[in-house]
């Protein structure tokens, strides 16, 4: 046994990997128990050197309601696992990021407000985001920014899934804004007004909305809904888009954005709030294979240069309760799906949240709901870092 800077290090005999090794063979895993500023949180494996970086965590006990209040963790660490920074927050932390915007770091992430409104029982973490320096000191709280005259109620808050930072006085947020509707098409069963949570999205520049997309108002997604589209029930709000990812597009400046209750991602034009194209669901804009559908998928950003989708395939309980990893080349124009590839992940199925990123020939996958962090090569299945944790994380990155 090596103690290191107060990390107690274990050296064992065997490794468990996607490829074929013989004990002689098989690298050595080392067993790492942070220090307590991790809380006792992750116990760390290596079987490899990782790439050098700055992992960031924000974990959480899944099993408290957002009703509840309780204090949140951010965690920055290297790519061993010491802890650079951590900090608490006054209720639980979510979607920690960082940024670097004119030469400047910045950090954000999102925080549960049991207080932020909350109506027909809907059981979701809403609250404020935080802009940070580069040491996770705050220098602007966000709170939802209403525009217009009647529309919104008193203590609505921002959904914790996503927040976009352009720039200190420039950023994008997303709300889940609870409202009864009439446009539901007649071909869907459905009460004559219904309370369902509609999707914003908001663009406030210099404290101003610039531009604002209401799912609610594109009358598709009710009836390709899969999840949380009991619309005859007039009692009940209905989560049946459930919108977790927003990403830029840097080639054309739009948004692409995962709806998990539709099985779909869609790219909506930023200046218009149209849809250019759908990937996914009953209403897809490009054919896919059955090896290519994805399942409550959680998080979509684009890597390879922007040229390749990639997404965080969470599966289903019923019907594929294993998660994986997909990539897609698509043509837009053409509405085709020129390339893709799908790797599943050896880790407990992820049935909510999670993350994924592609850094060179490394996942660095973010496990949600199965409590874990995970950089793993795509090509041999060695598992280079894993930690295992006792509690959940809404997503992990590194840079």
């Amino acid at each position: 046994m090596l103690i290191l800077s107060g990390i107690i290090c274990i050296t064992a005999l065997t490794v468990t990997s996607c490829h074929k090794t013989t004990k002689e063979e098989a690298p050595a895993i080392t067993t790492v128990i942070p220090d307590s500023l991790t809380q006792n949180i992750y116990t760390i494996d290596t079987t490899a050197s990782p790439s050098r970086g700055t992992i960031l965590a924000a974990p959480y006990d899944g099993t408290i309601l957002p009703i509840t209040p309780s204090t949140g963790l951010l965690l920055v660490m290297d790519q061993s696992g010491k802890v650079l920074m951590e900090q608490t927050t006054p209720g639980t932390a979510f979607c920690l990021n960082r940024w670097t915007i004119n030469g400047k770091t910045r950090y954000t992430y999102l925080v549960n407000d049991p207080g932020a409104l909350r109506l027909l029982g809907v059981d979701q973490n809403v609250g404020y985001a935080v802009i940070t320096d580069s040491s996770l000191t705050e220098l602007q709280r966000i709170n939802f920014t209403p525009f217009g005259q009647g529309l919104f109620q008193l203590g609505q808050g921002l959904d914790v899934h996503d927040f976009i930072l352009v720039s200190d006085s420039d950023y994008i947020t997303l709300s889940y804004v609870n409202k009864y509707i009439s446009n539901i098409p007649a071909y869907v069963p459905h009460a004559a007004s219904v309370p369902v949570l509609a999707p914003l999205i908001e663009e406030v520049r210099n404290g101003a909305v610039v531009w604002s997309w209401d799912g609610s108002a594109d009358t598709s997604f009710f009836a390709n809904s899969v999840e949380g589209n009991t619309f005859t029930d007039s009692l009940t709000c209905q989560d049946y888009i459930h919108m977790n990812s927003m990403f830029i597009d840097p080639r054309d400046n739009n948004l692409i954005c995962s709806m998990r209750n539709q099985d779909q991602v869609v790219k909506i034009n930023r200046s218009t709030g149209a849809i250019i194209w759908r990937l996914g669901g009953a209403n897809s804009s490009f054919p896919l294979t059955a090896t290519q559908t994805f399942l409550r998928q959680h998080h979509v950003t684009l890597t390879d240069n922007n040229q390749t989708l990639l997404i965080f395939d969470d599966g289903e309980a019923t019907l594929r309760p294993y998660s994986r990893i997909l990539e897609f080349q698509l043509d837009e124009t053409g509405k085709t799906i020129t390339s893709s590839k799908a790797f599943n992940i050896p880790e407990p199925f992820t049935e909510l949240t999670g993350s994924v990123q592609k850094i060179g020939s490394d996942y660095f996958i973010g496990g949600g709901t199965a409590n874990y962090i995970l950089d793993i090569n795509y090509t041999t299945g060695q598992k280079v870092v894993e930690f295992k944790g006792i509690e959940n994380n809404y997503r992990a990155y590194k840079y």
